[in-house]
């Protein structure tokens, strides 16, 4: 827990929460604005890593309120806050290293299968990396793609559900680079031309997309 975060806590244990509400301006207070200051106090990064906005404050803007609702200066609380935004805001714009998990599928193999169970499956060729990948060094990055790759052939036994047999996996690393990885996790070689194939289904002309938003940042 940051120190910022403490010191709000311990503040706001001393006064209501309406009261707290009040002091930020909010005019008719419900539960919906109690459950968020709620929230907000309960967490170590105050609201900060989750983009909200209730029609009076955004994130950022409710945080510096509730500073000032507790009679801080902005000398308390701004480069406190920005010191814990600018991570967050450095990992929500960061390519997020990830797996393709290649059978060399085609839709002829599969030619009586809806395109719609493909779209469904489309997140089993997927695999995220932690989230913190690509804040390690290019090595590191490496190595834990290619234990990813180790542990995914011993989970899956080397056969992917409706896909087929494991030939490879692709290590994007950054928009528009990839590494080539065998099913040991060797480095093959550089794969950054090879396209990856998503199956995806539209609905009146929109994709409907079956990924989470993890995976589907990863495309």
């Amino acid at each position: 827990m940051t120190d910022i975060s403490k010191e709000v806590q311990q503040c706001a244990a001393t006064v209501s929460a309406d009261v707290l509400l009040r002091r930020m301006d909010y005019r008719a207070i419900g539960p919906n604005a109690r459950q968020r200051l709620s929230r907000v106090l309960a967490d170590p990064q105050l609201g900060l890593a989750k983009s909200e906005y209730d029609f009076h404050f955004a994130s950022l803007a409710f945080s510096e309120a509730l500073c000032r609702a507790m009679a801080m200066g902005p000398a308390d609380y701004l480069a406190a806050l920005d010191a814990i935004e600018k991570p967050l805001k450095e990992a929500r714009h960061a390519y997020k290293p990830w797996l393709f998990v290649d059978t060399g599928f085609k839709r002829a193999d599969r030619p009586g299968t809806a395109i719609f169970v493909l779209a469904i499956m489309e997140s089993k060729r997927r695999i995220r990396l932690p989230p913190d990948t690509f804040r390690l060094p290019w090595e590191q990055q490496l190595q834990r793609a290619q234990q990813a790759v180790r542990r995914h052939m011993a989970e899956s036994g080397g056969e992917l559900p409706l896909w087929g047999h494991i030939q490879r996996y692709l290590f994007c690393y950054a928009e528009d680079r990839k590494l080539e990885l065998s099913t040991s996790g060797e480095v093959l070689g550089n794969a950054s031309g090879m396209g990856i194939s998503q199956a995806s289904i539209t609905l009146k002309g929109k994709p409907v997309s079956f990924l989470t938003a993890e995976d589907d940042e990863a495309t």
